[in-house]
């Protein structure tokens, strides 16, 4: 069933009302209606002005028409097989209010990301990383135009023109391989929204490969260096602390930014049907809004311990110095353990101004993003845990992203499979 929604697209004294026709879950048709309100008089309950003024009543009262007219208008054209996309959309606010196109042609795909980087701010569900990554490629792909002299049409978008701006991205900009295969995946999740809305792409995307993003490079700490770290003894206290959010981090599973935030009010205890209590750490991702329930292990119980209950103390006041101090810190802490293994990992090369893949010392390695890897890595490996079981406290959404984000591989699984070959083998024979 077709239904009809309105938001906003800024907050400002004079906000275009957004409008969206959502016909199915895959197909949302969007634009803006020119009409203007101030934000303050929006009301986020009923996606409509508020009551109190009576130019906000006669501005309800013209919404309210409007979607009774666009859906007569839908219920009419669907009888008769029109394609519906957004210049249809466009089209019927145009009759409705008697006015001339402005002539935006969203067919062009800069055009039509910007409709898309505006619609993504309007839903609660967006986060500020997620339109960083469509502001970047935006900026990006204008730039690549600029050089190429030209507009491209999202239909026009081949296989052969994201493999050229991989290129530029690589070559031009000089970002690292992974880096700009996540840039034309992003592309690519653009160009499916415009054919979920009605626009003709190119037959190449449907089965275009972006190449993959997940690097071998993977650095973890395997539950023997963690153990190198609870051992280490230092009168810093800074190294201390951070030694205690590293080995809390391996056993968490989670990001920086929301382990470093973690308080002894998201603690509960839960008693089983058989009488046993279990303590839980219950929070919110702040990359991706998703709720975690993470049982305390016992590592965490002990340092909680030495805290009187409570999480180590932060290193600063400010969330992003927090963050930069403890990488800085663990470094030193791995060092001390003695994590020295060489392996290759990504490095930023001050005299070329970006990052390279280089052979150095395990513990050169080491950010705050080893904690959700540790975690994942190491229990994943325990047969006495299932792979939803730890996707649920990292919050992954599907297998297929975890086992790209710990780094298994083709030759992984083969061994897997031969292990579990032999081990059948000698059930048999015993």
């Amino acid at each position: 069933m077709a239904t009809i929604r309105y938001y906003l697209r800024t907050k400002t004294a004079n906000s275009k009302i957004q409008v969206q026709l959502s016909i199915s879950r895959e197909l949302k048709l969007r634009t803006s209606t020119d009409l203007v309100i101030n934000y303050v008089d929006w009301s986020s309950d009923t996606n409509l002005p508020k009551q109190n003024n009576p130019e906000n009543k006669i501005l309800t009262k013209q919404l309210r028409e409007l979607s009774n007219y666009l859906l007569n208008e839908y219920n009419s054209d669907f009888t008769t097989g029109v394609i519906f996309d957004t210049n249809w959309l466009k089209e019927k606010l145009n009759k409705q209010f008697n006015r001339v196109d402005e002539k935006v042609n969203d067919n062009i795909f800069l055009n039509y990301l910007i409709g898309f980087i505006d619609f993504k701010k309007s839903i609660a569900s967006y986060t500020d990383c997620t339109i960083r990554k469509l502001n970047n490629l935006k900026d990006r792909f204008d730039a690549y135009e600029k050089k190429k002299k030209k507009h491209y049409l999202i239909e026009d978008i081949s296989g052969k023109i994201l493999i050229d701006f991989k290129n530029y991205l690589i070559v031009d900009c000089g970002l690292m391989e992974s880096t700009a295969t996540r840039f034309i995946k992003n592309f690519k999740t653009v160009i499916f929204d415009a054919r979920n809305n009605g626009k003709q792409i190119h037959h190449q995307i449907t089965g275009f490969s972006a190449g993959n993003t997940n690097s071998e490079y993977k650095v973890f700490l395997s539950f023997k260096e963690i153990g190198k770290i609870k051992d280490i003894v230092t009168l810093n206290e800074d190294w201390n602390k951070a030694k205690d959010w590293l080995v809390l981090g391996c056993y968490l599973g989670q990001r920086a930014s929301d382990l470093l935030r973690m308080n002894k009010r998201m603690i509960y205890t839960k008693t089983d049907s058989e009488g046993s209590s279990f303590r839980f750490l219950e929070m919110t991702q702040q990359k991706t809004g998703e709720k975690v329930v993470i049982p305390l292990h016992d590592e965490v119980e002990n340092i909680l311990k030495k805290y009187d209950g409570d999480f180590p103390p932060m290193f600063a006041t400010n969330s992003g110095s927090n963050s930069a101090l403890f990488n800085r810190h663990i470094k030193k802490i791995c060092e001390l353990a003695g994590i020295h293994d060489m392996v290759k990992g990504k490095v930023y090369n001050e005299n070329t101004k970006k990052n390279e893949i280089v052979e150095t010392e395990k513990c050169k390695l080491v950010s705050s993003h080893v904690c959700r890897r540790s975690f994942a890595t190491n229990f994943y490996g325990n047969k006495m845990f299932t792979t939803p079981q730890i996707m649920a406290i990292t919050g992954h959404k599907s297998e297929h992203m975890f086992l790209q984000y710990i780094g298994r591989t083709a030759d992984d699984w083969a061994m897997q499979t031969a292990k579990t070959f032999k081990e059948i083998s000698n059930q048999k024979i015993s």
